[in-house]
């Protein structure tokens, strides 16, 4: 398209042309909204459509962010979660969606619906950007092409998937990169490719990465594909050309992907190993049935998400049948078609393709490139079946008839109960269409409206199944205290300027520090520091480095007083018999309360924590204790073990207590059984408890005459079960899952306040004082009396620098997980900056990058000898075509495909 002067006239002219690209954004779109509106979501009911990560994870996420471009804060480092994290490698996996920049201009109380409305969008997206690469490929755009372009759009992978909003940016541009592609190979173009590989990798690396392995894998089968073959020069030319640009797209996303793939070191995932044994996941019938429409998209575990319409499968066979597209294509198609079915059903390619992991739920993540190839060999195929036979229709409807019977008798229980009825309606409907249209007796328009109708009767059912099964949330429960604790953390920063962290008792929400931007402790992500969560789990807070999180309960005063907690927040009740914390505030039923046992994000121990602390211990009591002696030098026994339960079950098999350990073991596989521990209480005393066990359902635990605490079921934690009198019992309970059972690790200990007054005084003594900090700054003094270690609360990363008294200071780690350094004696000034590792590298490479594309563009010119056009203009013509096709072709007739020659 060229560019136009023409004011309104040029601005018209621009969306005629392009009215099927537009109607292919808004048919799914629109679809979809249908679907969000008819399951009550906001605001036509109390429903939205934050589920399960989005709910805990993507949705706080965004919300940390939509905070920090409000009000200016970094976006390489937040103190709002982790105890800090780097921001910037969160951001590139969870939130680098431009949609989300245009935010800025919503206010807090829409952004959950500005979210919902952005997901939309990206659906459409894709939709538009599916016709673009339709119209781009084969001259023709009309109302079959919208068609097509829905089916890519609504594909399962997207219906299943669509709250995990960070993967749709991929699945959008994926069109605009193979269109690239196919560009550079027929005549050599490479900007469109470059920049939407660029886009790709920016918006979200994971995905992208697969993108890439597809890539790898497709290029040679569209090189190969072309009758005409220039030869092993011409080969290694397009090869070398197609190789250059896509390191070019990759560099000019380095800003982001170099300092992510660095923090990522950090994390659990990078220590995964690939299986030794090769297996299979399922039966191919298994895989083909979830090709077909009324079936449910896998939500959280289940088959791959690779249906996209049944009329993709019902043209996938005319492909394979069709005369007019070559067997070298047909065998290629079908090759990469085999092998992308194989990678989701062997172990050790899933493996590869997610990235060298295993993912956690969430299977086959790449499972929309079946889909895209499948919607592009449809089409291809579709252009000529006006050549197919009568015959072959009412084959293939037979065939498909006696599967859908063999299906629906095979999976008896397992398919919704109207499967049958809905996949032989659609397949008679689709015979029937292509039955008529192949006779030519009615305008090409209309056929192609009634094929849009059909396509959209049916994506609009799967699109309501896929809505239902990933279900919903409620909107008021949601933000049911999110005005009550955002008032509070706001009043308690007037109040209190400081340097500290807060945290909520008993949170809704597992990254409630980034949804109510407060600094705390608990974060749930990906990207979420391995060494740290492995540290929390070995002092008794909520966590498990596998499961990618660590998350505050409310626990001891030494362990808040070592993460610098100062305020705890309870929601929806008051925290009772709690004796070390301070009421300081409240609104309604959410209470504000003060630790007076804080410390500073900084502070002085001894040297011999740096060498001889041992976090192996299995009792994370012990590990507290441990830490308190060596730091302070002192002998204090803070915690007091209260002595062995007596057992008792139904249903389960108990060894006998020894330390802190008993061997459980199910005895009946077909009912739930139940374990119980009870502890008396020697005398008056703050009591904690920490339980951990497999297989479990529900933990719980409560004094005789207390309130019933909920332990998590999946990792243990210490938790106050308050003040507890001299001969009072405490009472653990565990229920199992049917036929589960485990062993169970469980404490109960008392703690000496006077001996803890005394060690917390020492540890106090020589404290940072904090003048000034921001999100990527702390400055302060602190008085060190003698030689010796300097820890922190802030998780260890390469990106930190410590300067002492103007002079960069070597860090190493605190109990492997921590920022610490060794201090000599005096006063000194202390400074720690962040700056993100690769970050300034990465700037580099991201320059680096743009230089090559430059020049590569400058070069192109030189050759077409385009002197009068100016470089931008270049640019801005190659995403103009990306987006308008090609240019001068009826948007009616039927293109010849190009790849044939």
């Amino acid at each position: 398209m060229r560019l136009k002067t023409g004011g309104i006239s040029g601005i018209g002219n621009f969306f005629y042309r392009n009215r099927y690209v537009f109607l292919a954004f808004f048919v799914p779109f629109f679809l979809l909204f249908i679907a969000y509106a008819a399951m009550g979501f906001y605001p036509f009911g109390e429903n939205q459509v934050a589920v399960i990560d989005m709910y805990h994870q993507y949705y706080p996420f965004i919300s940390e962010l939509h905070e920090k471009l409000q009000n200016g804060g970094s976006l390489l480092y937040s103190w709002n979660g982790g105890l800090g994290t780097n921001f910037l490698a969160l951001m590139s996996y969870y939130a680098a969606s431009p949609l989300y920049f245009l935010t800025i201009f919503v206010p807090d109380a829409w952004l959950m619906e500005a979210v919902t409305l952005i997901i939309l969008i990206k659906i459409g997206l894709a939709g538009a950007f599916m016709a673009v690469y339709l119209r781009g490929m084969h001259g023709r755009c009309d109302l079959a092409t919208v068609a097509f372009s829905s089916m890519y759009a609504l594909c399962a992978y997207v219906l299943g998937y669509y709250w995990c909003l960070m993967w749709l940016d991929a699945v959008a541009i994926l069109p605009l990169c193979i269109l690239g592609l196919n560009r550079l190979i027929d005549r050599g173009s490479f900007k469109l490719y470059t920049i939407s590989l660029a886009a790709l990798m920016i918006t979200n690396y994971y995905i992208g990465g697969m993108i890439c392995i597809f890539i790898f894998f497709y290029f040679p089968i569209l090189y190969f594909s072309r009758r005409r073959r220039p030869g092993a020069r011409g080969c290694l030319q397009v090869t070398g050309k197609a190789v250059l640009c896509s390191f070019t797209g990759i560099f000019i996303a380095g800003v982001t992907l170099l300092p992510t793939f660095l923090s990522l070191q950090n994390t659990y995932y990078i220590d995964s190993e690939m299986p030794r044994e090769t297996t299979f996941y399922q039966s191919l019938l298994d895989l083909f049935t979830n090709l077909l429409p009324n079936v449910e998209p896998t939500v959280r575990e289940g088959l791959p998400n690779v249906y996209c319409g049944l009329l993709s499968v019902i043209l996938f066979v005319f492909f394979l049948l069709s005369r007019r597209i070559s067997l070298r294509k047909k065998l290629l198609n079908c090759a990469l078609l085999g092998f992308l079915f194989l990678s989701l059903n062997c172990n050790k390619l899933d493996f590869m393709w997610h990235g060298f992991h295993f993912p956690n739920q969430l299977p086959y993540r790449y499972s929309f490139v079946v889909s895209f190839l499948l919607v592009i060999l449809a089409y291809e195929a579709f252009l000529g079946v006006k050549r197919v036979s009568g015959g072959q229709i009412g084959a293939v409807c037979a065939a498909g008839t006696a599967y859908v019977f063999l299906a629906e008798k095979f999976y008896e229980g397992q398919l919704r109960p109207e499967f049958a009825y809905v996949c032989l309606l659609l397949l008679f409907a689709y015979c029937g269409f292509l039955t008529v249209y192949r006779l030519k007796k009615y305008p090409e328009t209309l056929m192609c409206f009634i094929l849009l109708v059909i396509v959209s009767a049916e994506l609009m059912n799967q699109t309501a199944i896929g809505v239902e099964t990933v279900s919903y949330t409620d909107r008021n429960e949601y933000f049911a205290e999110s005005r009550e604790v955002e008032e509070l953390v706001r009043e308690t920063r007037q109040r209190d300027d400081g340097f500290y962290r807060m945290e909520v008792a008993n949170p809704l929400i597992l990254n409630s520090p980034m949804l109510y931007h407060y600094p705390g402790v608990s974060e749930f992500s990906s990207t979420v520091n391995g060494s740290v969560s492995y540290l929390m789990d070995r002092i008794g807070l909520e966590a498990e480095d596998a499961k990618n999180r660590y998350n505050y309960v409310m626990t001891t005063p030494v362990l808040n007083a070592m993460l610098n907690v100062k305020y705890i927040i309870s929601r929806g009740r008051p925290v009772t018999g709690e004796s070390a914390l301070e009421l300081a505030g409240g609104k309604n039923l959410t209470a504000l309360y003060e630790n007076p046992y804080d410390l500073s994000v900084g502070y002085m121990v001894n040297s011999a924590v740096a060498e001889d602390w041992d976090i192996e211990q299995t009792n994370p009591f012990s590990v507290l204790e441990e830490f308190v002696r060596l730091a302070t030098g002192s002998g204090e026994t803070i915690f007091r073990r209260i002595d062995s339960p007596v057992l008792s079950g139904e249903g389960v098999s108990l060894g006998n207590y020894e330390d802190g350990k008993v061997n459980c073991a199910s005895v009946d596989s077909g009912s739930q059984g139940t374990a119980k521990l009870t502890f008396t209480s020697r005398s008056s005393q703050q009591v904690y408890v920490y339980v951990e066990t497999a297989g479990a359902e529900s933990i719980t635990a409560r004094r005789e005459n207390g309130e019933l605490v909920q332990l998590t079921e999946d990792c243990g934690a210490i938790v106050s079960l308050g003040e507890c009198e001299a001969g009072e019992r405490i009472i653990i309970d565990i229920q199992y899952e049917t036929g589960q059972a485990g062993d169970i690790t469980a404490y109960a200990c008392g703690m000496d306040m006077d001996a803890w007054d005394r060690a917390y005084a020492l540890l106090d003594d020589e404290t940072l004082q904090v003048d000034a900090y921001s999100d990527t700054e702390i400055s302060g003094t602190i008085q060190v009396k003698e030689n010796g270690f300097f820890v922190t609360s802030i998780p260890y990363e390469k990106g930190w620098t410590l300067e002492v008294d103007g002079e960069k200071v070597e860090t190493e780690t605190f109990g492997g997980a921590f920022l610490a350094a060794h201090l000599s004696a005096g006063e000194h000034e202390i400074c720690l900056t962040y700056l993100p590792d690769g970050f300034i590298p990465g700037i580099l490479v991201s320059l680096c990058g743009i230089g090559i594309l430059v020049a590569l563009c400058f070069v192109r010119k030189r050759q077409n000898g385009d002197a009068d056009n100016h470089l931008c203009q270049s640019l801005i013509h190659s995403i103009e075509v990306g987006f308008d096709g090609i240019e001068g072709r009826s948007d009616s007739r039927s293109g010849h495909d190009r790849q044939q020659g």
